[in-house]
């Protein structure tokens, strides 16, 4: 767009090619694609963030609110709610053998582990051991199946073993640092917290990084607030790790250091006697921290620079234009600062080379004095750096078409091109794939394949759209098979069908508003009653989160104009006249629990269920059981 020269070459140091680091000190965060940041006094304060959906390996939420599960060193205890005592899950003559220092809760499900083995999966929170595998394990995640993953000190593998197996399945991850969390998520997604030798924490699902606000739309967040060497603290309460009581609250986290330095190796240009031009930061500097920056430029890369060769940038700034002798090696210097309580992240360096400005276009008259050339230079560059910026953004605008890559706040906008109306509880997710969608949508508008993918794509289940007249059963009695229509409605002479609405009903309509009788028309009824008429039914275990007003409107905008459609949830009752099917449209259901204080009849205010831990998997039997005598068989 610009019509500087288009020669130049340029180097970035990040988290993904590298900060070619010489020496560092007080700084994190060198392979974290967030940034650089100062590095933390004490503790692991990133690891206590992520505390409420990774916690500590000794702890584990129950699947009751406020229930929790805590492995000490003498036993494993559970806690029904807040402000109810820490009990044993096993009587001390039924404990199982060993220590457990890494637990798991999914369900009705638990998982134990010890540092010397075995992990054991149990049903009904502790009742009945369904899996037991060998080998010790440093934490562990249990599904709602009973399927329980596993990883080991020293390793980032993962481990895996069905629900009733007896060993475990490896599956290699290759991520960096060690394995300090696991939790599986839906559509049975594995989600990882590993930590580097910094400290630094990282999440990662299906093997792929992920962010915090990823990991807190997928769980729950949990009561667990911080823990320390001495305890651990459930939303008001604290407590050390046999479980008694703590007074006071837990000891503050190590906070941030106040001064951090990177210097870089020789950075090559691969140019003898190079220009250098210029040097950007992207960064963030918050209220209370900088970021500094000095750079030198050298001919022999294993010869450091004096420190009289080093050029500072300005306070403040993250621009620089390199006011260097030619050199074939730069060499850089990040100092970051801080008051303790916040720190500056950098992102990335970008190195400009060689010298390439506008100046270069002016004639020879411009820069025939050395001095008017060099200021020449320098305030040319000025706007071609805040063209190039422009220019970089005219650049991607071809990836705002790309509804895999576009933010999030671009996705109307797109929409809005493709004549696309999103509802404002629609995820990013489904809009994107609306989009992905538009065009094969578009090429069959009007069908019942078009009506069941965009349903399918809003809701995330699979839903039966049903034309009315389809399925509408007409009786064919006293005719030829080859001669009358098909379907005329007559047996013999006579009329069996026609249209019965707006008959006059004793006691629900006057006599003035409804005919007394109504005739019909059978050879056209069977398709009038229902022609152009179709439902949409979802299945029962729908998510309920979609909002059925939303959805009538998408099916109604996607709906051909001269059709009548409804919206029907599976599991709130029978369909009664044209066609139903249980678990398309109809579900058994339990009815609902009695209220204390009214009559309850059993049968049918009340029902006999399975206890809160869930049903038992086996018949226990006793020392002695005889039919007739201590067991009544019917």
């Amino acid at each position: 767009m610009t019509c500087g020269p288009a020669t130049a070459s340029f180097r970035l140091l990040d988290a993904y090619v590298g900060w070619d680091q010489d020496t560092v000190s007080g700084v994190d965060g060198l392979d974290d694609p967030a940034g650089l940041r100062l590095a933390r006094t004490g503790g692991r304060p990133d690891r206590q963030e992520l505390l409420p959906w990774f916690p500590d390996p000794r702890l584990a939420p129950g699947c009751r609110a406020g229930s929790w599960f805590l492995a000490t060193p003498a036993a494993v205890l559970r806690r029904e709610g807040p402000g109810c005592p820490w009990l044993p899950v096993w009587p001390p003559h039924c404990a199982p053998p060993g220590r457990t220092a890494a637990l798991a809760a999914a369900g009705h499900w638990l998982a134990t582990a010890g540092r010397r083995g075995p992990v054991r999966v149990w049903w009904r929170e502790g009742e009945q051991v369904v899996t037991e595998v060998p080998g010790p394990a440093r934490v562990v995640a249990v599904t709602g199946r009973g399927d329980v993953y596993a990883a080991r000190d020293g390793a980032t593998d993962v481990l895996f073993c069905r629900a009733g197996a007896s060993a475990f399945e490896v599956l290699h991850t290759g991520l960096p640092g060690r394995v300090d969390g696991l939790r599986v998520g839906r559509d049975r997604r594995l989600w990882v917290l590993t930590t580097g030798d910094g400290g630094a924490a990282r999440i990662w699902v299906d093997g792929q990084p992920a962010t915090l606000a990823q990991l807190a739309s997928e769980f729950p967040r949990s009561a667990l607030t911080a823990t320390w060497d001495g305890g651990f603290r459930l939303g008001g309460e604290s407590f050390d790790w046999e479980g008694r009581p703590l007074d006071g609250p837990p000891p503050p986290a190590g906070g941030l250091g106040t001064e951090g330095r990177l210097a870089t190796t020789a950075i090559d240009s691969g140019l003898s006697r190079c220009r250098w031009h210029r040097v950007a930061l992207d960064a963030d500097v918050p209220d209370g921290t900088a970021v500094g920056l000095s750079l030198a430029v050298g001919e022999d890369r294993d010869t450091a620079p004096e420190e009289g060769d080093w050029q500072a940038a300005p306070a403040g700034a993250r621009d620089v234009l390199v006011d260097q002798p030619p050199g074939r090696y730069l060499f850089l210097r990040l100092t970051l600062t801080g008051d303790g309580t916040a720190t500056p992240v950098v992102r990335r360096a970008r190195l400009d080379f060689p010298r390439a400005t506008s100046a270069e276009l002016l004639p020879t008259a411009f820069r025939a004095d050395p001095a008017a050339d060099d200021f020449t230079e320098r305030f040319l560059s000025l706007f071609d750096a805040t063209l190039g910026g422009i220019d970089r953004v005219i650049e991607r605008y071809p990836a705002l078409l790309d509804v895999r890559g576009v933010p999030d706040g671009a996705l109307p906008w797109l929409g809005g091109l493709l004549g696309l109306a999103f509802e404002a509880g629609w995820s990013a997710a489904t809009r994107r794939e609306l989009l992905a969608a538009a065009p094969a949508l578009y090429r069959r508008r009007g069908t019942p394949w078009a009506l069941r993918e965009v349903v399918r794509i809003v809701t995330g289940v699979e839903p039966v759209v049903t034309e009315l007249a389809a399925e509408r059963a007409w009786l064919r009695l006293g005719s030829a098979r080859d001669t009358g229509p098909r379907g005329d409605g007559y047996v013999g002479g006579a009329r069996l069908f026609g249209r019965s609405a707006a008959r006059f009903r004793v006691g629900t309509s006057g006599l003035s508003g409804a005919p007394v009788r109504g005739g019909g028309d059978t050879h056209t009824d069977p398709l009038s009653a229902h022609a152009y008429r179709f439902r949409v039914a979802l299945p029962p275990h729908a998510p309920s989160t979609v909002d059925d007003a939303a959805l009538r409107r998408l099916v109604a905008a996607q709906a051909p104009a001269h059709t009548a459609g409804s919206v029907r949830r599976g599991g709130q009752g029978w369909v009664v006249g044209v066609w139903s099917a249980v678990g398309v449209d109809t579900a058994f259901t339990t009815p609902p629990a009695p209220v204390l204080g009214r009559t309850v009849r059993l049968g049918r205010a009340s029902v006999v269920a399975t206890s809160r831990r869930g049903a038992h998997r086996a018949i226990a039997v006793g020392e002695r059981a005889s039919v007739g005598t201590e067991t009544v068989a019917w």
